[in-house]
């Protein structure tokens, strides 16, 4: 019995997958986006904007904190930080959850399909896999906000315990 092989030189068919082709940069994904995706993606492009600019403003401000002696200043400071970093993560919500609506209501999209010559199971696929990619890189800048937000909600609860083991010292 002869050896199949799938894919190219030898390899099974899965490296297709994972070898880079240039028709499917971020450019050419974007492009490709309706719409709707594009005013997303500058929505979500303000939100990353914003979480990387209050990160840095708190972690300042506890830094700051790391010298204040006044605990009820510091209280009153942390509280404002945590109340900020509450705010942040409701954010990051919302816009997470206007992803989950917009990719619900693009998804219908994919079945509209123009008279033409060519299969529309073929048609749907390939908006199926552009939108696939750009979900992926909306996941991933998600995934990247979320770690930011969650290092400093850990930056305040670390200062925060400090402060509550000075006081009963």
């Amino acid at each position: 019995m002869g050896q199949q092989n799938w894919g190219t030189d030898h390899l099974p068919l899965v490296s297709n997958i994972l070898m880079f082709n240039p028709q499917d940069s971020l450019g050419s994904t974007l492009r490709n986006l309706s719409t709707l995706q594009l005013l997303f993606c500058l929505i979500l492009a303000l939100v990353f904007v914003y979480t990387v600019f209050l990160a840095t403003v708190i972690l300042a401000r506890l830094r700051s904190l790391r010298t204040v002696q006044n605990d009820n200043s510091s209280r009153k400071s942390l509280s404002l930080l945590n109340h900020r970093s509450a705010n942040l993560r409701q954010m990051i919500v919302a816009v997470f959850y206007l992803f989950g609506l917009m990719s619900f209501l693009q998804l219908q999209i994919a079945f509209w399909t123009p008279e033409s010559g060519r299969p529309a199971a073929i048609m749907v696929l390939e908006y199926f896999r552009e939108y696939f990619r750009f979900s992926a890189v909306v996941f991933l800048v998600f995934l990247s906000i979320h770690l930011v937000q969650w290092f400093v909600s850990y930056r305040i609860r670390t200062a925060e315990l400090r402060l509550d083991a000075q006081v009963f010292q």
